[in-house]
């Protein structure tokens, strides 16, 4: 499964992770840094950029502000399709709101309907 994991870390560990559980969680690259194989997605204005090398990749949103648009969400979104996401954790969100499994996936589309309704 590819999915999208949520982090609620304080800033910078981004918004989340993409996690593809058919792959290695670690890897190495070519000078030898082991990295997550993950791909870190994150928002905000262009001074607040960072690359987390601890990361296979970094995918960056700019926003006017810190917080999140629904004109930002929707970019992340059709990354998120494009990267063919399937789910998001958000173990968080599943204690709010319905449409989660028992474990805290959301469907990509369950998860961006609810996300958009916070954004209006």
């Amino acid at each position: 499964m590819k999915y999208f994991s949520i982090d609620y870390r304080s800033p910078p560990s981004g918004m989340g992770q993409i996690i593809d559980t058919t792959q290695p969680k670690k890897i190495s690259r070519p000078n030898g840094q082991e990295c997550w194989n993950y791909i870190l997605i994150d928002y905000g204005t262009s001074d607040s950029f960072h690359w987390d090398s601890s990361y296979l990749g970094t995918k960056y949103f700019e926003t006017p502000d810190r917080d999140l648009t629904l004109e930002v969400f929707q970019h992340i979104f059709q990354f998120l399709l494009d990267s063919n996401v399937t789910h998001v954790y958000d173990g968080e969100l599943s204690y709010e709101e319905d449409g989660a499994d028992d474990d805290g996936y959301f469907t990509l589309q369950i998860w961006s309907d609810i996300i958009r309704g916070y954004l209006k």
